[in-house]
């Protein structure tokens, strides 16, 4: 910690933000510690990579932090423009990937603050763009906690983190720079309105579906895809169906799964298209799922294996698990046609 202390690269100077290369060196920069107000030294020379720090030696807990957040500040405010990261829907409990709502893309910067008050948050920095705000984080050794994540959600001010945290202290303005204005890996939005909004929307069409425990297995009673059938009742198995399942928008939820498939909306683009038309293009691709786990030897309503039987009426193939399972497939010898039952 001490020797990230040392190496400052923006400091103060007559109450303005002022930059290493801005200041001649030594004590004649007369510049003092942002975070402590204690009397710096401006270290150019050859062989090092200029900063500042503190003349006397002593310890300063947040003077590199706060260096870096007067020098986003800084670099962000002599800015027109900045790369704001892609925004993503991620889903929290869920294997369902993170779904692309835009790219990465340029704006314009018309205006920024530096830790102005928003209710019950300080940001580090506010950044204002055609008529709009947001935050910028500055981690460089506390990432925004879960209290902090509260009461940005709360606040509803969509918000990016820029992790510092895996630089040396040898970073440059022209780094720091590069970090803050172009499409840059330590840039993450921590919070996006838009994508909460939609990941609501996808809340509020599901249904909550009880988990229920038979034996060795949680099962979902009345899957609206009718993943398994069991004596004329559809049912899924937790682990085999709906954990990867595209229409499981939540896999914790008080006992419950949040489930989408009545809905039959699985991705931002389902929204757009009819119900009528979402369901039909569903069924579609599920019988064409079990009908290649048919052509597999895979039974469609349980998933257990076909097995070759013969009867007084000929060759037919059964589920495994029969008698729980009943279902059978034969093909019609006069049309090729399979023949299945449940």
């Amino acid at each position: 910690m001490a020797k990230r202390q040392l190496n400052l690269i923006s400091a103060i100077k007559d109450g303005v933000i002022t930059q290493i290369s801005e200041v001649p060196s030594g004590l004649k920069c007369g510049c003092i510690c942002p975070a402590c107000g204690a009397q710096l030294v401006a270290k150019k020379g050859s062989k090092m990579v200029h900063h500042f720090a503190h003349h006397a030696g002593q310890n300063c807990e947040y003077g590199y932090e706060s260096s870096l957040h007067l020098a986003a500040k800084a670099i962000l405010s002599k800015a027109k423009k900045m790369m704001i990261p892609a925004v993503y829907v991620s889903f929290p409990n869920s294997n369902k990937n993170d779904e692309l709502i835009s790219d990465a893309k340029e704006i314009a910067i018309d205006s920024v603050e530096l830790e102005k008050r928003f209710g019950d948050v300080i940001p580090d920095i506010v950044i204002h763009s055609g008529g709009k705000q947001f935050f910028v984080e500055i981690f460089v050794t506390h990432r925004i906690d879960e209290s902090k994540l509260k009461k940005l959600q709360s606040a509803n001010i969509s918000t990016i983190e820029i992790d510092l945290s895996r630089k040396d202290t040898t970073i440059t303005a022209e780094e720091l720079t590069g970090i803050l204005l172009n499409d840059s890996e330590e840039k993450t939005w921590k919070y996006n309105v838009i994508a909460n909004k939609y990941l609501q929307r996808f809340y509020q069409i599901s249904d909550q579906k009880e988990l229920t425990s038979r034996g060795f297995a949680l099962q979902i009673d009345d899957c609206p895809i009718k993943s398994r059938t069991w004596k004329g009742k559809h049912y899924a198995n937790f682990i085999d169906d709906c954990l990867y399942c595209k229409y499981c928008i939540s896999t914790a939820y008080n006992g419950f799964i949040l489930c989408s498939g009545r809905a039959r909306v699985s991705t931002i683009g389902d929204f757009g298209i009819p119900e009528c038309e979402r369901v039909k293009n569903s069924d579609i691709e599920i019988d064409t799922g079990k009908t290649d786990r048919l052509l597999n030897s895979i039974c469609p309503n349980c998933g257990n294996r076909l097995v070759e039987r013969r009867s007084k009426y000929g060759t037919f193939w059964g589920c495994r698990s029969y008698p729980h399972c009943r279902f059978t497939a034969s093909v019609d010898s006069e049309t090729g046609e399979i023949l299945t039952k449940s």
